[in-house]
């Protein structure tokens, strides 16, 4: 039984620590509790390849523009698809290039690296609020950078015409997905590639997407314009003596550098260039990879190349002497393309320019499709020195105390990646050592690459 006592005694403890709680608390405003945000998944999964053509242009050019057919052909049957992307580190970046809906600024990213084939998948978390009740409208970016020694190399940008962010993310999704241009046309993603498949060690056909900003190639030394080819009797000494230099500068800092023998593989394929260039005896060097020097800077502007200061590339061709030295035959500097505009959204440019002797004009070294005659009327060319793509004031520029004033804009310089292009399967880079015996007919000729383009 509880007596009046036993009650007092209880509460009395209680409305002391009432009291003091309330004293203690008396100042606190409590709100509701925060609501986590929701994200929904979406993983984007591609085959990567470079800027080699499709089938289809193969197909298309081979009556009109025999010459481009032939080296573009040898490019892509004779290199696998995946030579400039497998075990790469590339970034999706997905950003509003026009006022949303929302009224906010959107960027979504993710970052993977390619697997030994260029097989890749980024994971995009999105949040539930730019997809439900209603999804965001705008104008979109996409943008895939290659990641090199911490430094964003564009390797595909292109602007969206107005759509939602569901149906854009649906798109990037699906294998087979297109791309809405400005002017209305589809961009597709998604296309057939030839390439050299070194398990069957003949050529297949991939479904990929194509990266415009990553080209191959090989060069291909001769005598000068005015000099007949090299005779037959000697010409394996001539081979042996000679080197190609490949040097990409960007911003004064060497992002590439490689230096090669002859290609014999390539040489027995085309008879020394003779089923290309219909002149025998030329040097085949390669195959070549090179990013265009098209810079994503962390405050989120894509550069022009043709505005960064000591962006260039150095080609040579060196005579190894009996004593191991080397001469310098043939060097010249070559400055980027600008860069260009597929129906108002695709972005290229930014590739070596060298002189072709045959047309005696400068021409782009690359395999891109989109600076054929046939896409003329549809490329514009960008003037402005820098593109903003989104904003991150806030985001410190790494290096700093190495960062150049470009144009008002911060371009940070990165340290040297030398990449010698390796192929696999049958034609590999290979070449025999160098010969210890002076080619005497060949001192102080002249010596040229070739890469040409049709009349």
């Amino acid at each position: 039984m509880i007596t009046n006592k036993w009650v007092l005694f209880i509460a009395i403890p209680l409305i002391i620590f009432a009291y003091i709680t309330l004293t203690t608390y008396a100042d606190t405003m409590y709100g509701p509790a925060p609501i986590p945000t929701v994200y929904t998944v979406y993983s984007i999964s591609m085959n990567l390849t470079d800027s080699r053509p499709t089938t289809q242009t193969l197909t298309n050019i081979s009556s009109n523009y025999p010459l481009t057919y032939r080296e573009d052909s040898l490019v892509v049957n004779t290199t696998p698809v995946w030579i400039a992307t497998a075990g790469q580190e590339f970034t999706l970046y997905i950003t509003n290039a026009s006022d949303t809906t929302a009224q906010q600024e959107i960027t979504l990213n993710s970052t993977a690296i390619a697997n030994g084939t260029g097989g890749i998948k980024w994971t995009i978390r999105v949040p539930w609020s730019l997809l439900s009740p209603q999804p965001v409208y705008a104008n979109w970016y996409v943008i895939i950078t290659e990641n090199i020694d911490g430094i964003n190399y564009v390797s595909f940008t292109f602007e969206t015409a107005n759509e939602s962010i569901i149906q854009l993310l649906t798109e990037l999704s699906n294998v087979g997905g297109y791309l809405m241009s400005n002017n209305g046309k589809p961009y597709h993603l998604w296309n057939y590639y030839n390439g050299f498949n070194p398990t069957t060690q003949s050529v297949s056909r991939y479904y990929e997407v194509g990266l415009p900003g990553l080209s191959v190639y090989y060069a291909w030394v001769g005598q000068g314009e005015n000099a007949s080819s090299w005779q037959s009797q000697g010409f394996q000494e001539v081979l042996n003596v000679f080197r190609y230099v490949f040097i990409e500068y960007v911003n004064s800092t060497i992002i590439e550098n490689a230096e090669l023998t002859y290609n014999a593989s390539i040489g027995e394929l085309t008879n020394y260039g003779y089923s290309i260039y219909q002149r025998p005896n030329l040097i085949p060097y390669g195959p070549i990879v090179y990013p265009s020097p098209v810079l994503l800077l962390p405050n989120g502007t894509i550069i022009n190349p043709t505005c960064l200061p000591n962006t260039y590339y150095l080609l040579e061709t060196n005579y190894v002497t009996s004593f191991g030295s080397s001469i310098t035959v043939y060097e010249t500097e070559n400055n980027p393309m600008g860069l260009y505009m597929l129906n108002g959204s695709l972005l290229f440019g930014g590739y070596l320019q060298a002189y072709d002797f045959f047309n005696k004009s400068m021409v782009p070294i690359t395999p891109v499709q989109y600076l054929l005659p046939a896409y003329q009327s549809q490329v514009t060319k960008l003037t402005s020195c820098k593109i903003q793509v989104f904003s991150n004031e806030d985001k410190p520029l790494a290096n700093a105390n190495n960062a150049l004033s470009v144009n008002g804009t911060v371009i940070i310089t990165n340290n040297t990646r030398n990449q010698n292009a390796q192929l696999q399967g049958q034609y590999g880079h290979e070449g025999n050592e160098t010969s210890k015996k002076l080619p005497y007919y060949i001192v102080g000729k002249s010596f040229i690459g070739l890469r040409v383009t049709p009349q």
